[in-house]
């Protein structure tokens, strides 16, 4: 089988025909699409690669109707609508590896521009004149750099801003301290980086928290006579505190790469502005660049259709090989278990609680979670409807609440993991997972210990702990020619309740099903098939 490959934006050559020459791949290229071109080819494509031009929003999803992945080759993913990927089961990566020292040099380039007004001056040149005086600049040695996103780019600012001798000083959220202790630079809150800062950078992908970062509201907040600089995503600033900065003289400068409408209009504010730098979206424009953000992004391509690799994934997390072998039986356990509970509940489930206990607790567990709502989810929708990328945010609208927790002690087992369903009626299911020999085992179901492995045609039967019973049940399922493959049976206390899970090698009717729920002392009886 070959998969197809829709490339819509410009794409470096020899990037183009590694994919062609590749067994896996047809390949779709005319060096840019058209949306009417990308509309007419995009329904056969598997994989779908942009760049900055190609919007994949609104309408075009009605045309991707065998789109398992996008790629965007480079970092900024603001012109895919992530959330309706997601719904619709579609893995959105980036390539940010590629291009993250260019950026960064086109900032620290962006930079000096503005300390020694270099466009300026240059184009007073072309006009025949000689102004000097008229272009006074300021050294950035002993300057304070502020560097607001502490990402790959970001951390390649800093080096960079250390080696000409400036203070530099960051802020980032979303990043542990620790994480950013290397850099050896002062971790401050916002406010306080807006007050320090001769020099502010914006490193960090375009979000409800990033939008209008610097606005009209905390102008007043920068030091005067700060300069800014943004080549991450236009937005990050707010275009009109931009204009009103420049006019009061808070800022003395501002260099742009990146804007909230590209190509910007004619009437565009700041061209008013001598003092305002800008260029078209180049800082990922170098040839290296480009080459490098093309090879990566082919890289994730083939890993992800031969070993289905989700790296960079942006709806997905990104897990190495390695760890997925680790966590596989878990992963593949976890579905099968969140299928069983999920034909087990009678009533709407309201919570999925997740207890990952032992060593377990000190990994990254979002696949297993993944895994178990696809499982709860396929009972209902159908698994040709749900996947790992579309199953929590089906969850989430279906108004389930997820709950996880992780126990790093050591019990029964090194590693285990509880699945409890629980309705709105607080009508609870629940079961313990482990591994064995590296495949998946329910070890211990509502309380009851039993064990059994999560495979076949189940039949999950609540009977009276009663002489018989069992024979009662083998000899149905005898008279109606349904072999038995497996048998486990567990009780708590002797002439109570006990459970046994059955696994068998046909299929029982409905009215097969009804008939055994008449069998003397069977309490219920739920047929799962998990394979």
């Amino acid at each position: 089988m070959k998969y197809k490959i829709l490339i819509s934006d410009k794409f470096d050559a020899e990037g183009v025909s590694r994919l062609k020459n590749t067994e896996f791949f047809d390949v779709i290229y005319k060096g840019g699409h058209t949306k009417e071109e990308l509309i007419k080819d995009l329904p056969e494509a598997d994989c779908l690669i942009v760049r900055s031009a190609t919007k994949v929003t609104g309408d075009v999803f009605l045309y991707a109707k065998n789109l398992k992945l996008i790629v965007r080759a480079g970092v900024g993913v603001d012109n895919i609508d992530i959330t309706e990927a997601s719904r619709r089961g579609i893995i959105v990566m980036n390539a940010p590896g590629g291009s993250s020292i260019t950026t960064a040099e086109h900032t620290i380039a962006m930079m000096l521009a503005l300390a020694r007004n270099i466009p300026q001056a240059n184009e007073s040149m072309k006009q025949g004149k000689w102004e000097k005086s008229k272009f006074l600049g300021i050294e950035i040695t002993n300057k304070t750099l502020g560097v607001i996103g502490l990402g790959r780019i970001g951390r390649e600012v800093v080096k960079r801003a250390k080696g000409l001798k400036m203070r530099v000083i960051g802020y980032d959220p979303y990043i542990p301290f620790e994480s950013l202790s290397h850099l050896e630079i002062e971790i401050m809150d916002l406010e306080a980086l807006l007050k320090e800062s001769d020099f502010i950078t914006v490193h960090t992908p375009l979000t409800e928290n990033t939008k209008n970062l610097i606005n009209k509201q905390n102008l007043h907040i920068l030091k005067k006579g700060v300069r800014l600089i943004n080549c991450a995503r236009g937005g990050i600033f707010e275009e009109e505190a931009l204009v009103e900065g420049l006019k009061n003289r808070q800022i003395a400068g501002v260099a742009l790469d990146v804007f909230t409408e590209e190509p910007i209009p004619k009437n565009f504010p700041l061209l008013q502005f001598e003092n305002c730098i800008m260029t078209p979206h180049l800082g990922a424009s170098t040839a290296e660049a480009e080459f490098a953000v093309a090879m990566e992004t082919v890289e994730e391509v083939i890993e992800f259709f031969t070993k289905g690799v989700a790296k960079n994934a942006i709806n997905y997390p990104s897990i190495d090989p390695d760890s997925m072998e680790y966590l596989k039986p878990y992963f593949i356990g976890g579905e099968k278990g969140g299928k069983i509970l999920a034909y087990l509940m009678d009533e709407p489930i309201k919570t999925v609680e997740i207890n990952y206990n032992g060593e377990l607790a000190k990994k990254k567990m979002d696949p297993i979670k993944m895994a178990i709502l696809k499982g709860l989810l396929s009972a209902f929708v159908g698994d040709e409807n749900i996947n790992y990328v579309n199953a929590p945010i089906l969850s989430k609208e279906r108004g389930i609440r997820i709950v996880e927790n992780f126990n790093e002690t050591i019990t029964d087992y090194i590693n285990s993991i509880d699945i409890i369903f629980e309705s709105e009626n607080s009508k609870k299911q629940k079961l313990k997972l482990t591994s064995v020999l590296n495949r998946p085992f329910i070890v211990k179901f509502n309380d009851f210990d039993l064990e059994f492995e999560p495979t076949g045609i189940l039949l999950i039967i609540k009977n009276k702990d009663v002489p018989g019973v069992i024979g009662s049940i083998g000899t149905y399922l005898g008279n109606q020619k349904i072999n038995i493959a497996s048998l486990e049976l567990s009780r708590n206390i002797k002439g109570d309740i006990a459970y046994s899970v059955i696994k068998i090698d046909e299929v029982l009717t409905k009215e097969q099903l009804e008939e055994f729920r008449s069998l003397p002392n069977i309490i219920s009886v739920k047929q799962v098939r998990i394979d």
